[in-house]
Parts: structure tokens; sequence; C-alpha cells
């Protein structure tokens, strides 16, 4: 039986002065796994790098795992709030809005692919964790809502079950094209015909209400 991984902060930085501690401590953390990658990932380096005391760590974490894990939790929150606004813009072009999105999350992981792999070698068990399950729920709860308004699934089920292959498609697709250091030509490309799979698998409309589009179809076989 696996041991927990006690990945909660001791306490939450709410002065100035903590606050930048914790965010020196995040970004030292984040600048020696891109670098050096997990094996040169110790708290010890870290309060070098970020130029604070290994007391001042312990404050706040309890272990590496805690650090890692925030960084994996502050980089995904910085991905939702860039991702967010594409998904829930207002209007009927579901084909656009779905394009861009993809565009920019292969951006993101693109830029994010040295921290990601790092973050995978060093801490696989994350990913068992409840607060990175809950992390990734709310990128689906995100993804469900968008599916739900451009397609108008009515059976919970099949929604829940699109949603989940989409995410899966999507996310696995990126990792590993961004995991290849694809050139950004390449990666918009490859974006764009993962896009065509889904609009087209998906019915997916662009610029009308679902029942314009639906009638334009059937009139034209």
């Amino acid at each position: 039986m696996k041991r927990k991984i006690d990945i909660s902060l001791k306490k939450q930085a709410k002065q100035g002065r903590s606050i930048a501690t914790v965010a020196a401590i995040a970004e030292a953390a984040t600048y020696i796994l891109r670098r050096e990658g997990p094996s040169g990932f110790t708290a010890n380096k870290v309060c070098e790098k970020a130029g604070v005391n290994i007391a001042s760590f312990y404050q706040y974490f309890p272990n590496k795992q805690a650090l890692l894990f925030y960084v994996a939790q502050t980089a995904w929150e910085r991905q939702l709030a860039k991702l967010s606004p594409i998904l829930q813009r207002s209007g009927f072009d579901h084909q656009g809005k779905l394009r861009e999105f993809i565009r920019e999350f292969f951006r993101i992981e693109a830029a994010e692919a040295d921290l990601r792999q790092a973050l995978k070698t060093a801490a696989v068990d994350l990913k068992e964790t409840k607060e990175f399950r809950d992390l990734i729920a709310e990128g689906a709860a995100l993804t469900k809502a968008f599916i739900k308004d451009a397609l108008e699934i009515a059976d919970a089920e099949d929604l829940d079950f699109n949603v989940n292959f989409i995410v899966l498609l999507v996310t696995s697709f990126a990792e590993r094209t961004t995991d290849e250091r694809t050139s950004t030509a390449k990666l918009i490309r490859q974006a764009d015909l993962l896009c065509d799979m889904l609009i087209a698998y998906f019915g997916i409309p662009s610029g009308s209400p679902p029942g314009i589009v639906g009638d334009l179809a059937s009139s034209v076989e």
C-alpha cells in the first residue's frame, strides 16, 4: 500500500512578505526543474536559488512533493485563466471558439513542456491525490459546459462520455506533440487538424444557432 503524500501547504501566505517568499520558492523550483530536472531538485537547492533559508521553506511546505504540487497547481491555474474566456465567450461560433481553444492549449503545453516532463518524472503519485483530481475536474467542467451548449446533448451519460473523450484526446495529443518540440507552425497545423476532426465527428456548428445549422444541413441532404 502506497504511503499517502502530504501535499497541503502548512499555512497560506497572506502578508506581502510571506507571499513574496512563497513566490520566490516556487519560481526557484520551476527554474531548477526546467534546467536540471527532478534529479537536481532538492529543498536546499531551491532555497539557495530563492535566497531564503530552509526554515522558511518548511514554514510553508511539508516536503518537496508539496512544492511540486504547488508549482503544478499554479501552472494549471494560469492555463485556466487563459482558456476559460475562450470557451465562455458568448455567440454561436462554436467552431471558432473550439479552434482558438485548442490552438491556445497547444501553445501553453509547448511553453510548459520542460516543466511538465520534470513534474511527471519527479511526482507521478500526484495524479492519485484528491487535490490534483480536483484541478483536472475544474478543466473538465469548463469543457462540459462548452460541449453542452454547442451540441445540446440532453442525456447526462452521453454528455459525460463525450466530454471525457474530448479532454483525453486533446490533452494526450497536445502532450505528445509538444514533447517532440514541434515547431510553432507545425504545432498550429496539428491543432487545427485535431479541431477539424472534432468538428466533423461531433457536427459542431459555426456562426448560427444550432437549429438553423440543422435545417441547412437537412436541406443540403
